[in-house]
């Protein structure tokens, strides 16, 4: 379920969470499962509204194998390659997120972020991106397929033929690109990325125990 559908876009939010990230990015599925241990600890999750914004890591990405990718990237072997993504999937185990990166296809997520901002109007923004990080993890999904995209965007309740439009258009593009543009304004270089209330960033897929902090910091009346 998402954050961002859980609260009624027409009922103010308690706390509100803008997260920049990518559906192909391993830590920021990491990131968004520690964000609501954090908030289910604090008694917010009910509260918070999450508003996914884009950030493609690589808007120059080809489809292929992501072991290869990694590969070439870090300049390893297949072997080391494959050795670096069992740490992080060991990580995304704990939080009962199967990454199965012999499967897992590299690919431009510019559509993918399409569509996360057509959800966004509905609230199913986050419950999308990580329909898609299901997809392109555990399922080895291309997420620069529109067949795969207008599927993973039914399964969250969106309608198929307008998600369909959507890619066929364009309508959304610019949007992704102001997104990132924004997030380099205010010094983004990686992500996840979060800021909590407008008042508060986190660089990071943080553990649960630093993401609580930011939190109460964040909840915190203004002096």
């Amino acid at each position: 379920m998402s954050l961002g559908a859980q609260h009624q876009r027409d009922v103010e939010p308690l706390l509100d969470v803008q997260l920049w990230s990518d559906v192909v990015c391993p830590w920021c599925w990491i990131g968004e499962a520690r964000l609501r241990l954090a908030l289910r600890e604090t008694g917010l999750l009910e509260a918070t509204r999450v508003t996914v914004r884009s950030y493609q890591l690589d808007p120059s990405a080809k489809r292929g194998p992501v072991i290869e990718m990694l590969a070439e990237k870090y300049g390893k072997s297949l072997a080391q390659a494959r050795e670096m993504t069992e740490q992080v999937a060991d990580l995304g185990e704990e939080l009962d997120l199967p990454m199965d990166f012999d499967i897992a296809v590299s690919a431009n997520t510019a559509d993918a972020h399409q569509l996360i901002h057509l959800a966004r109007r509905t609230g199913h923004d986050l419950e999308l991106t990580q329909r898609l990080h299901r997809a392109h993890f555990a399922e080895g999904a291309d997420v620069s397929d529109h067949t795969v995209l207008t599927h993973c965007a039914g399964d969250v309740g969106l309608d198929e033929h307008e998600a369909e439009m959507v890619l066929r258009t364009g309508a959304f593009a610019q949007d992704v690109v102001a997104d990132r543009e924004e997030a380099l304004r205010i010094g983004v270089r990686g992500v996840p990325f979060f800021v909590l209330g407008r008042r508060f960033a986190v660089s990071g897929a943080q553990p649960v125990e630093a993401m609580v902090m930011a939190i109460e910091k964040a909840t915190q009346p203004v002096a």
